[in-house]
């Protein structure tokens, strides 16, 4: 196999960009952070997982400014950048304000694995870090941690995780994929339930486990596969990828066996069947309020998501991403939270959130925002196949403004149900 040698890491350089590109179009934007920690950006491989803060003067309005000076810079970034389509995937995810990340009923676990590279408040920022840094370990972080393990135990499935925007480097994506994304993350989660903290970043969470799993060496694979930028010919075929994907599975089932001394959310009778945990995790009862805001926290700038995707240069390939997201756009924004709001403040459990919409018209709802609601969930209610994802795109796009008008009105009485006023500890 022809490898092209790793690239310099210019991942400083495209933070600083972006950052202050929006910033200098939107000064409400105080901070650019991603998930992880700078060490584990790995040069022509990672992409990045934006994260922006606001100030808390923030309105709906100026949420909708934010998206669009974002959607524009991505883009620009994107048509004069080629070199950047792997960093470039996607607009930033979840975006907030620094009020918003200490109210108690708004934790998301993933708080604690972001890294802040560039601020313009630095106060505002050490309160944020102190705040993570004294929030106790608790059944929310062992939930979120337990599901992730969950979601990537197992045999690793060949072409579950296409080779996208890769460019000169795609041929090196096939270890990439087995180590970082689906060894790497579970092992994560892991030795964060083992140690009853969340670990921020992912070459940390493997240096740890290598404590903790003496007699493993698959993470000195790991180590030496990424020192080479996975330049190791012979891994790439059989029988040593099968042996390397079988390695990588036995070692996730030992920690397994591991995990069941320190899990305390499952019930006891099943914790000596791994077989059980993944169908008990998913009927866990977490506080509903929790599940209305977890789906609903990436909808900020989901419509100028879209809308690059539709438009991006010839050179970055989108159609896989935009069938990834709107195949499952309606049950994450749409059902969940409709029919978990249904079941908070009614006291029902529905099955049909198709049903429901007219029947919040006008408590909730306005005629509009019903009718605006159920033509997305009609327009995604069928599998988004080849070919017609640029259309579907623009068209989900379009009603991404009245769709979200809905959407935070539910948003909104969860938050007030949630003391948004307290802060974390109060």
């Amino acid at each position: 196999m022809d490898f092209v040698p790793r690239p310099e890491n210019d991942f400083k350089e495209f933070i600083e960009m972006y950052y202050y590109s929006c910033r200098r179009k939107f000064p409400k934007l105080q901070a650019i952070a991603g998930k992880w920690t700078f060490e584990d950006l790995i040069p022509g491989m990672s992409d990045f997982d934006t994260r922006l803060i606001c100030s808390d003067d923030m309105q709906r309005k100026d949420w909708g400014e934010l998206a669009k000076v974002v959607g524009e810079v991505h883009n620009d970034l994107c048509v004069h950048y080629p070199k950047w389509d792997r960093k470039l995937e996607h607009l930033a995810g979840v975006n907030m304000t620094w009020q918003e990340l200490t109210i108690p009923g708004l934790y998301y676990t993933e708080f604690k694995q972001w890294s802040v590279y560039n601020c313009a408040n630095q106060k505002r920022l050490r309160d944020f870090e102190e705040t993570m840094e004294k929030r106790p370990w608790d059944d929310t972080d062992e939930y979120y941690h337990l599901k992730r393990f969950l979601t990537f135990f197992g045999p690793y499935i060949r072409g579950i995780d296409p080779a996208i925007n890769l460019g000169e480097f795609e041929n090196k994506y096939p270890l990439h994929s087995r180590f970082m994304h689906y060894f790497t993350l579970p092992v994560q989660s892991a030795v964060s339930i083992i140690t009853k903290k969340t670990i921020k970043g992912k070459f940390e969470a493997q240096r740890m486990a290598k404590k903790l799993f003496p007699g493993m060496d698959i993470f000195d694979d790991l180590f030496d596969a990424v020192q080479k930028h996975y330049e190791i010919p012979e891994l790439y075929s059989e029988p040593l990828l099968g042996e390397l994907e079988k390695k990588l599975h036995d070692s996730l089932i030992s920690i397994s066996e591991a995990l069941k001394e320190h899990i305390t959310i499952l019930p006891k009778e099943i914790l000596a069947d791994t077989g059980k945990w993944k169908k008990y995790i998913s009927e866990y009862t977490i506080d509903p309020r929790f599940k209305v805001l977890d789906a609903t926290k990436f909808c900020r700038f989901m419509k100028e998501r879209l809308r690059f995707y539709a438009n991006a240069p010839e050179h970055f390939d989108s159609k896989w991403l935009i069938r990834n997201d709107l195949n499952r756009m309606r049950n994450n924004i749409f059902c969940v939270p409709y029919l978990t709001y249904w079941e908070i403040f009614m006291g029902e459990k529905k099955d049909d959130p198709d049903e429901l919409v007219p029947r919040m018209v006008p408590d909730i709802l306005t005629s509009e925002e019903a009718a605006v609601a159920l033509e997305f969930s009609k327009l995604l209610s069928k599998k988004v196949t080849e070919g017609e994802e640029i259309e579907k795109a623009l068209a989900v796009s379009e009603l991404f403004d009245g769709f979200l008008s809905g959407l935070e009105k539910i948003t909104g009485r969860v938050k007030e149900e949630l003391s948004l006023k307290k802060d974390i500890g109060g």
